[in-house]
């Protein structure tokens, strides 16, 4: 048996798509048209609990691609939890100064939701909260680490890259490796293979 299902990822992120290469899945990129704002809004409203906030932006995702394709879709979503706040990725590095401030020396929680659809429907969900802790930084080595990581940090919601130089900001991660990048690897294999859309 070979893999021979259509895969796409519902998703503009690069770490996503590295860790499934990384996996030697086959699979295309389709970026969704959600506009996930009006979605976080109408979940505020409807005062929804930031996991199941984070499943539906992830279904949201999947479903706008599954509408237009009979393949597997992947869709994920990823939210950070600080102390009962949800926080969304830092809008530039003097914000993302002051969200490594106010999480140093303390726990912080990713809510990682993926939502997968085929022939329209959504087929699984899966949901993980890796706890981070972060040490107890100075503020020149959150400065220094600024510096050396550079902008690319404002895609991570927590203004760091735990793949990269950001590993150095913690003293240790409870929970899936994956689902801190932004995708539980090995659930969603469990689930591919289900659907015999790989080999093994």
């Amino acid at each position: 048996m070979t893999d021979t299902a259509r895969i796409i990822l519902a998703s503009g992120s690069a770490i996503r798509r590295e860790i499934l290469t990384g996996a030697d899945i086959r699979f295309e990129v389709m970026k969704p048209d959600v506009d996930e704002d009006i979605i976080k809004e109408a979940g505020r409203v409807e005062g929804l609990d930031l996991e199941t906030l984070a499943m539906r932006l992830a279904e949201a995702k999947c479903m706008d691609i599954a509408a237009k394709t009979d393949a597997i879709v992947i869709g994920s979503d990823q939210i950070m939890e600080f102390e009962g706040r949800a926080y969304d990725k830092p809008a530039d590095m003097k914000a993302a100064k002051a969200r490594l401030m106010e999480i140093r020396g303390a726990p912080h929680t990713l809510i990682n939701a993926i939502a997968v659809a085929r022939n329209g429907e959504v087929i699984w969900r899966n949901l993980d909260r890796p706890t981070l802790f972060t040490r107890k930084l100075s503020e020149a080595e959150i400065d220094a680490y600024l510096e050396a990581a550079g902008p690319e940090i404002l895609h991570s919601v927590g203004a760091y890259q735990i793949e990269k130089l950001g590993s150095r900001l913690f003293e240790r991660i409870e929970g899936d490796h994956f689902a801190v990048l932004g995708l539980s690897l090995y659930p969603l294999l469990d689930l591919l293979r289900s659907e015999e859309a790989i080999a093994f």
